[in-house]
């Protein structure tokens, strides 16, 4: 509902959310819909018909603009509801609504201003939608212009000031949307302005005092207004907004608590599956890319319970089956759980055991001699080992490649200190697959028992949190 969206053909590159999207929108009535498209301004090119899929904009079709900037959107089976953009390469784009129920009507417009210039007739409700972009719209422009000038002024009193026109202008952008809901009760126009709101905390837990109280309160009622049997929502940002809001926000972001609100909030599709499966795929997808440190298990804890459970039923063997791989690597080494051991010969033929390291703080440093970016980090790694050796810090080094004299002349051109290098000459370690290595340099940080307290992390970001685990355990 916002005037700025990404345009994007193909969907997010990960085989979850490729092999979820499609069944979804799957059709069965046959009534068909006619929209009729003039486009001033555009004439003899294409034009996209796209839609709203949670953050992603994904193309419905493709349609001609003739010489008189015309065009005709149809198909035979009705046009399912949500956000649609007509987007037309080089000259912008404009937004509409598809409610299902109209599925015949006209939208006029220009190109010098889509918003400003639009007409429509046959749809009360993309009516109503335009007269909100009307409205919306000067006021963004200068709620935007005003947060830049914030930035560059520091008086005090031009600040409140500012403060105040932004508050008036959300105000008025509030009181509207409630006004829609009123007047237009019963449209899907104003059940999109009742699924964003937030609720409303009573004017009893307004004091200072209150405050854990009334955060209870807005989080206990965070969803009353979604209707999670509305099928419409899924093709409109508004309902991942909030699924990323409620995760987001208002949860501590560590697993266990958001494992639990993801179960929450999946619960919630109960009757209605192609939200479940909608709302599973993008919670599922949040958190299988998710570069927080530690969030791969929420990854895991979803795959275990829905996708290997036989509940994501849309989802094909092949799918399923890389999901498993990648449970497979992730559950040996997810953060709190105890390293899974290591027992590898050094230089002398020695046998090494990871479990048998007598270190408050151990290092799993997976590396090859051939890495380019193992050698530009590496000089990171030395600082820390020389920093903190005297405080209880070891490194277990790994090198990843069998060849032993390139292993070793690499060890004392670089002038590795530690005590531990060890390989794997005959390849027969199942290290890559329990700490999940598929480049280098990989690294893990591990307690006095060897359980994992940070994994993957830089020199930098690995100093950070050996300085705070020193400080803690002081």
């Amino acid at each position: 509902m916002t005037s700025k969206f990404i345009f994007t053909i193909s969907v997010v590159s990960t085989f979850l959310f490729l092999t979820l999207c499609q069944p979804i929108f799957a059709q069965n009535d046959d009534k068909g819909y006619k929209i009729d498209v003039q486009i001033k301004g555009a004439k003899d090119t294409v034009c996209y018909l796209a839609y709203h899929y949670g953050k992603k904009i994904l193309v419905q079709d493709t349609f001609n603009i003739d010489s008189k900037g015309k065009a005709i959107f149809e198909g035979d089976e009705p046009l399912q509801g949500g956000i649609y953009i007509v987007i037309v390469p080089g000259n912008g784009f404009f937004e509409f609504l598809a409610n299902g129920k109209e599925n015949n009507f006209s939208l006029s417009t220009d190109t010098t201003n889509y918003i400003m210039n639009m007409k429509v007739k046959g749809s009360k409700e993309n009516k109503w939608f335009n007269d909100y972009q009307r409205f919306l719209k000067p006021r963004q422009d200068s709620l935007r212009q005003w947060s830049k000038l914030k930035q560059t002024v520091e008086a005090e009193d031009s600040l409140i000031l500012l403060d105040q026109q932004s508050d008036s202008l959300n105000q008025a952008i509030s009181d509207f949307r409630v006004n829609a809901i009123k007047e237009q009760k019963g449209s899907y126009y104003a059940k999109l302005f009742t699924t964003m709101r937030e609720p409303k905390v009573p004017d009893s837990l307004q004091q200072a005092s209150k405050q854990q109280a009334r955060f209870k309160y807005f989080k206990k009622h965070f969803w009353d207004d979604v209707d999670f049997t509305d099928e419409r929502f899924i093709r409109t940002p508004i309902l991942q907004n909030k699924i990323d809001v409620f995760l987001d926000k208002l949860h501590i972001q560590v697993p266990d608590s958001l494992n639990k609100a993801a179960d929450f909030v999946i619960a919630k599709t109960k009757d209605n599956d192609k939200v479940f499966q909608y709302v599973l795929t993008v919670i599922t997808s949040k958190y299988e890319q998710s570069k927080i440190m530690g969030h791969d298990a929420i990854f895991v804890h979803l795959a275990d319970k829905y996708y290997l459970t036989g509940k994501a039923d849309w989802m094909e063997e092949k799918s399923l089956n890389k999901i498993r791989d990648r449970v497979l690597r992730l559950k040996p080494n997810l953060i709190g759980k105890k390293a899974p051991e290591i027992i590898l010969p050094d230089s002398t033929g020695k046998k090494q055991s990871l479990h048998a390291m007598d270190a408050e703080f151990s290092v799993v440093y997976f590396w090859s001699y051939s890495c380019g970016h193992c050698k530009k980090s590496l000089p990171g790694y030395k600082k820390i080992y020389e920093t903190y050796k005297d405080q209880g810090v070891d490194f277990y080094a790994v090198c990843t490649k069998p060849e032993r004299d390139k292993w070793l002349s690499y060890i004392d051109k670089q002038k590795l200190g530690w005590e531990l290098n060890v390989y794997d000459p005959d390849g027969r370690s199942p290290y890559r697959m329990l700490y999940d290595i598929h480049s280098t340099p990989t690294v893990y940080l591990l307690d006095k028992d060897k359980k994992i307290l940070a994994k993957r992390v830089g020199p930098e970001q690995l100093e950070n949190i050996l300085t705070f685990y020193m400080k803690e355990k002081k």
